[in-house]
């Protein structure tokens, strides 16, 4: 193998690792943002019954305290938990849809009951059971249809089940078991993508045996991912402790830098977007600098503006924020790459039809020493030969200009999707009254995404250089063709990666 050949690959492959497939990592499994939800449904010859339940994650818990705690003494007591736990089961059986062959049936609440748990970084978290009925006669073969919108916007786990009781389910699309025991234990390894199911269609009939469905087998995180959640556990203890000492904060800040670094080699984050653009626009140490600077300053002030908007209102949903953000970095990160490519294809084209016009057969040789300039913007002098190969463009204060915004962009869409992580400790620190130690937390989470993001960018620019130091060698024509069509390439991948960025954010995976 090649020099050349073993640099591309070698570039290619760091590009990939720095890019890669795996999904960000959190506190737990779910999300410390998600709120989870799970409908048991029992059908009988007479009603559908469905034994609901919300399993909420330590930000919405915490948001939603106020409402729960009416009196606002900072305790909840058995009756505000009962009253609370009324009125959520009440509007969830409204939004809860029930037809049986067609025709709608509205549920009622049977029981109720709510209550909070120890949670990450000293937060609580929440569960709310919710015992539903409605009327149906399935004493006939009938067609029952389910579907659960309820908080829609809490993004997370969503499961249904479905037994029969003196009839019979036949082949049904939903398993009879649940693999999370209700939402009190989820699968033991980091989920890559949490069960979605909102809805199934049962046929039921008077007798016989059931039939049921089985969960497939879902995704999980890898060895990285799993090792960065275990970070993330310690961090929450320790920002949870009660008793703040200096050891304490500095292990805390420590942790806080050590996350960010790890959570930055995770998708999502701008690590390909930013090595494409380097690459293909020969980055420098300032380029690397501006990015990781700019991935700093936006996460730590999208961090605290939704610490703010949480704490102000219930009504905002964290989850969907970070979606809405994820398609607004993903459109950025577009932009920028179809910018890019446009200037790629009008940089070739321009290179190509210079070529062109350079070569007529003869020489251009002078004895004089005169230069002269054309109007492409680059300059030569007359003294030496024109026949042979495109001579490099300069970059005018266009080009300047373009790359600072391009360069801006990247690290506005690398920050703007803070990290749930970075936002619960904020919580966390405020709810101790720390609030100035978690903003030192937070921004150091910023510092070592940047940290992160700078080493590889420095390590892209080291490894462009070199692969261009090699096309420098005339008996290397494969390096120079691949030199000249890296920018294209590069371009190519930034449009690429924001696209599947915006799609995947378009579709709640953020």
């Amino acid at each position: 193998m090649s020099k050349v050949t073993r640099s591309f690959c070698l570039l290619v492959l760091v590009i990939l690792a720095i890019g890669g497939s795996a999904s960000p990592a959190h506190a737990h499994p779910l999300g410390n943002a998600t709120v989870n939800h799970y409908d048991g449904l029992v059908l009988t010859r007479d009603a559908v019954i469905d034994n609901a339940v919300s399993d909420i994650a330590e930000i919405p818990t915490f948001q939603r305290r106020s409402t729960v705690d009416s009196d606002r003494d900072g305790t909840i007591s058995p009756a505000e938990a009962s009253k609370y736990a009324e009125r959520r089961c009440a509007d969830m059986a409204k939004t809860l849809e029930l037809t049986v062959n067609g025709r709608k049936s509205d549920f009622v609440v049977e029981r109720s009951g709510y209550q909070e748990q120890p949670g990450s970084a000293g937060l609580p978290v929440s569960r709310l059971e919710c015992r539903l009925s409605a009327k149906a006669d399935l004493s006939a073969a009938a067609a029952v249809k389910f579907r659960n919108d309820w908080d829609d916007d809490g993004i997370g786990w969503h499961e249904i089940t479905a037994v029969a009781e003196d009839l019979a389910l036949v082949n049904s699309p939903l398993p009879a078991e649940s693999i999370s025991d209700e939402l009190r234990q989820y699968p033991s390894d980091l989920l890559a993508s949490p069960l979605a199911v909102r809805e199934g269609t049962m046929q039921t009939r008077p007798e016989g045996d059931s039939t049921y469905s089985r969960v497939d087998d879902l995704p999980v995180a890898g060895f990285a991912a799993r090792k960065l959640n275990a970070l993330s556990r310690e961090f929450n203890e320790t920002v949870g402790q009660r008793d703040l000492t200096i050891g304490v904060g500095l292990l805390g800040l420590l942790l806080s830098i050590s996350l960010g670094a790890g959570h930055a080699m995770l998708p999502g984050h701008g690590k390909t977007i930013m090595a494409a653009y380097l690459v293909g626009r020969r980055g420098s140490l300032r380029d690397v600098l501006a990015v990781g600077v700019t991935v700093t300053i936006t996460h730590t002030a999208g961090v605290l503006l939704l610490g703010v908007a949480i704490t102000t209102t219930a009504a905002f949903a964290p989850a969907s924020a970070e979606r809405y953000l994820g398609i607004v970095s993903g459109l950025i990160v577009a932009g920028v790459g179809l910018a890019l490519l446009v200037e790629a294809v009008r940089r070739r084209s321009s290179g190509r039809l210079l070529g062109h016009g350079h070569h007529h057969g003869h020489s251009h040789d002078h004895d004089h020493g005169h230069e002269h300039v054309h109007e492409d913007g680059h300059e030569h002098g007359d003294d030496h030969d024109h026949s042979s190969a495109v001579q490099p463009h300069s970059h005018g204060p266009s080009d300047r200009a373009f790359s600072r915004r391009g360069l801006i962009g990247l690290g506005v869409a690398g920050g703007l999707v803070p990290s749930p992580s970075a936002l619960l400790v904020l919580l966390a620190a405020a709810a101790l009254g720390r609030t100035a130690f978690g903003v030192l937390l937070v921004l150091g989470y910023g510092l070592g995404m940047a940290g992160a993001l700078s080493v590889a960018g420095l390590l892209l620019v080291k490894l462009r250089g070199r692969l261009e130091r090699l096309a420098d060698n005339p008996r290397l024509a494969k390096a120079q063709r691949l030199v000249a069509v890296l920018p294209v390439l590069t371009a190519l991948l930034v449009l690429l990666v924001g696209t599947l960025l915006t799609v995947r954010a378009v579709g709640g995976a953020v």
